[in-house]
């Protein structure tokens, strides 16, 4: 049997861990998820693997939501970080222009949660300007939510005091004003991908 075929095989478990992530608190099993997972993200041999990459992300986008948060917050967030950095160095346009679709939805999906200031600074916001630099050049389109949503979690980030340290508010509850939604739904109506996922996410309230 060639690569590929054992290829297919992970890809097709990366929906079950997902579904591991997103249903389970016990931390024993989430560590040996964990553990998969980062196999797959860090040895060498999976390095080109971009098929597997794109699951990867889709997943963390699915079930990041909704998965434990310490384990989101330790594993999930950072590896989108790490994800959208490589992908500044996708040589090959059609292939960074997938991954940076997928990054989207995930960075979209996830910025309804509660997002640490300690996270905020060192992996959400960093992944979100990895993402921007893709879309520059390979969809403009998206690019300009980017900067709306980089910029209003600057701003959140520099609002933040002391005294609400218990605040439960989720980054994406005032993430973009009415007037830069409705820009970009008008915008969305002519992408040939990602609109109805986008829209949705707007629609979201956590």
């Amino acid at each position: 049997m060639d690569f590929s075929f054992f290829s297919s095989v992970r890809i097709a478990t990366i929906p079950a861990f997902g579904t591991i992530m997103e249903t389970v608190i016990q931390r024993e099993l989430l560590e040996r998820v964990k553990m998969q997972l980062a196999s797959f993200l860090e040895d060498p041999q999976y390095h080109d693997q971009h098929s597997l990459h794109m699951e990867i992300i889709k997943t963390f986008g699915r079930v990041g939501p909704n998965a434990e948060p310490k384990f989101r917050d330790e594993f999930v967030l950072p590896n989108l970080h790490k994800l959208a950095n490589s992908n500044n160095q996708q040589a090959i346009d059609t292939k960074r222009l997938d991954i940076a679709i997928q990054l989207f939805e995930a960075y979209s999906a996830l910025s309804c949660c509660f997002i640490s200031e300690e996270l905020m600074v060192n992996h959400f916001l960093p992944g979100l300007k990895c993402l921007r630099i893709d879309m520059e050049h390979l969809s403009p389109e998206h690019e300009v939510i980017l900067s709306s949503m980089i910029k209003e979690c600057e701003l959140k980030v520099e609002n933040r005091t002391v005294q609400e340290p218990q605040s439960s508010m989720s980054i994406a509850a005032s993430l973009v004003s009415e007037d830069t939604k409705t820009r970009f739904l008008n915008k969305m109506g002519q992408l040939s991908t990602s609109g109805a996922m986008l829209a949705n996410v707007f629609q979201r309230k956590k």
